[in-house]
């Protein structure tokens, strides 16, 4: 009776082991994936709107979601709802200085601090403020931080933006908090002029009068000081015993600092924290002759003399140009100062080919506003080009054993402030010797037939026709934001095919 009862045994050990093979073997993890749900793409929004981002990653490999708005992290979401799954719910209070195109983005990031995956770049409008616009309230930059209880006011307020003796109060980002702002001014649309990272703790000097702000020791403010907004921080020491500071006005002092080494007067803008180098040029558009640079290990700021008529440029006082000006494309800087008062300029007139000198003088040109670079400029260079319906690897084939010779040509390049498409032909070269020269006449439409045809960016598509059999080549001419440029060539054949 023992060998059956053990056989049994056996046979069950075996369909759970068996079980468990298959729970192991069972569906692999879900491919990387982002996608943004707020806002929605186009949105227009007014200076001041608190502009709520929402998105969800998914990714095994994936361990915090950042949020970049124009090319810089906002916030970092580091907890995960589910295994291998993050939520984002972040609010955005739209600052007056961008006002005009800005891209929003959130990105999968790995253990290495590696982009695993990225939504696609969704890009919003945001126009300056009405005249009788209320203040909006300010929320917490982080959402699930909660606000701190108001502090009792100290009785006799500190002189204004003078340091207080201030003895064992500390402040340091709160435990979900990755990193907090520091601001010239309690204010959270105030300058940024730095950050704390988790685990970093600082001296307070001070809080303002209803305790919503904390004044720290920070070097690169004015009197070596900053603001943090208090309900994303941490406090250990006895808050009580802070004094009240009254803030200074920002325009009262042009004293010089490490973010104005100058001592300028606003308005006038700043390299961006993270940028290198800013190009300066002649004229609002690259397409004007580069003059010099604002540098983050040199000259990073200057007065603002002026701005473009659609205000994606400052112009801006550089001893270095021609007339003492130069101009620098708004979303490499931050601006200090009122946007409002700064004048609209009239861009001077492009570049052109040198005349001959017997050439007659012409007539003064008529004023005509610049062409806006798109806001995927700012984002790091990619591209993805394709044709539908069919697009193989290396070549196009249109028309070979009935396919259609209609076919769309679809495009999303990032980092590039133009893209140009022009369509050529030859004997096919190479694996596609067996395709003569096409007929260029035959294509429809023939805008960019010998020619090159400027293409929309980031993102669009350009349907044709070829009726007749051969080889053509699809060029993309791109220049990068850098100034560098690239080429993307394509083959299409129609009616032959490739050798082997």
């Amino acid at each position: 009776m023992m060998k059956p009862l053990f056989a049994h045994k056996l046979f069950i050990g075996g369909m759970v082991i068996a079980v468990g093979l298959l729970a192991a073997c069972g569906n692999p993890a879900p491919p990387p994936a982002a996608l943004l749900t707020s806002p929605a793409p186009n949105a227009q929004f007014r200076a001041g709107d608190e502009i709520q981002i929402s998105g969800k990653v998914v990714g095994s490999a994936i361990k915090q979601v950042d949020v970049f708005i124009n090319n810089e992290r906002f916030a970092t979401v580091d907890q995960a709802i589910r295994p291998n799954e993050f939520e984002i719910s972040v609010t955005w209070i739209a600052p007056s200085e961008i006002v005009g195109t800005s891209v929003i983005q959130i990105k999968g990031i790995n253990d290495q601090g590696e982009s695993v995956i990225a939504s696609d770049a969704v890009f919003i409008t945001i126009q300056a403020p009405l005249p009788t616009a209320t203040p909006t309230p300010e929320p917490t930059p982080i959402p699930t931080a909660t606000p701190l209880a108001a502090e009792q006011p100290a009785a006799t307020p500190a002189a204004s933006g003078a340091p207080a003796a201030v003895v064992n109060v500390l402040l340091s980002p709160r435990p979900e908090n990755d990193f907090v702002n520091v601001r010239e001014l309690p204010d959270l649309n105030a300058r940024l002029i730095g950050q704390i990272n988790k685990g970093q703790s600082v001296p307070v000097r001070g809080k303002n009068a209803d305790g919503s702000w904390y004044q720290i020791n920070f070097p690169s403010g004015a009197d070596g000081a900053g603001w943090v907004y208090a309900p994303v921080v941490s406090i250990n020491g006895p808050t009580e015993t802070l004094p009240v500071v009254t803030p200074r006005a920002a325009s009262t002092s042009a004293a010089a600092s490490p973010t104005n080494p100058t001592g300028l007067k606003p308005p006038f803008v700043t390299l961006k924290a993270g940028q290198e180098f800013a190009n300066l040029r002649t004229g609002p558009d690259t397409a004007y002759q580069k003059v010099g640079e604002l540098q983050a290990t040199g000259k990073n700021a200057a007065a603002v003399k002026g701005r473009s008529a659609n205000g994606q440029w400052w112009q801006i006082a550089f001893d270095g140009a021609p007339g003492g000006v130069a101009w620098v494309f708004g979303q490499l800087v931050d601006l200090t100062g009122d946007a409002a008062t700064v004048p609209i300029v009239v861009a001077p007139v492009p570049p052109t080919a040198a005349m001959p000198a017997s050439a007659p003088t012409p007539a003064p040109p008529q004023p005509t506003p610049t062409p806006p670079i798109p806001a995927s400029a700012v984002l790091p260079y990619s591209q993805n080009v394709r044709f539908s319906p069919r697009d193989d690897i290396g070549d196009v084939p249109l028309g070979y054993q009935g396919q259609p010779k209609t076919a769309t040509l679809e495009w999303q390049i990032n980092g590039a402030t133009k893209a140009e498409l022009e369509i050529t032909t030859q004997q096919g070269p190479g694996i596609f010797a067996n395709c003569p020269a096409g007929n260029l006449s035959s294509i429809a439409p023939s805008d960019a037939v010998n020619k090159r045809m400027p293409m929309l960016l980031p993102s669009g598509t350009f349907q044709f026709t070829i009726p007749d059999k051969g080889y053509y080549l699809f060029t993309i001419y791109v220049v990068k934001s850098d100034g560098t440029t690239t080429t993307i060539p394509r083959h299409v054949i129609v009616d032959c095919y490739k050798t082997q």
